[in-house]
């Protein structure tokens, strides 16, 4: 919850979005019970295939997205308190990164040329795992919501 209300101080209560099993996605209320947004934690990369022997860095994403256009409306990434020790790419926790998410739909949620994220030089890999999280988690919210 306070990873959430640190994003958007309106937020005062959550409650699970998914149907089944551990939910990774809420409703985000303020005081007044008013729907605020859709709020997401996901582990990027959750899996890596081909790549089981290396030691990838690993990253916490919280985000929140418009109840109406499901536009990106806030972003936290921070590297998994499960390591590495050593983080190859930082620079996807940095408020740059992180800013070019906001406003988005989830058409636009992708690497460039084909979405409007810029990845990271030399951390390619790390920003393309990001990127492929949060649009999973926002298609998994516009489904769920939608019906």
């Amino acid at each position: 919850m306070e990873n959430f209300a640190k994003l958007i101080p309106e937020i005062a209560q959550l409650k699970p979005l998914a149907k089944e099993g551990d939910a990774d996605c809420w409703q985000a209320f303020d005081k007044a019970g008013k729907l605020v947004g859709y709020a997401f934690a996901v582990d990027a990369p959750e899996m890596t295939p081909g790549l089981s022997d290396m030691e990838m860095d690993k990253y916490r994403i919280f985000g929140v997205v418009d109840p109406k256009e499901y536009k990106m409306l806030a972003l936290d990434i921070t590297i998994h308190p499960e390591g590495p020790a050593e983080p190859w790419a930082l620079e996807c926790t940095e408020p740059g990164f992180e800013k070019q998410y906001l406003g988005l739909t989830v058409k636009d949620i992708d690497l460039s040329p084909d979405g409007k994220i810029d990845a990271i030089s030399d951390s390619t890999l790390s920003s393309g795992f990001v990127t492929k999280a949060i649009r999973e988690r926002v298609e998994m919210i516009i489904k769920q919501t939608k019906g």
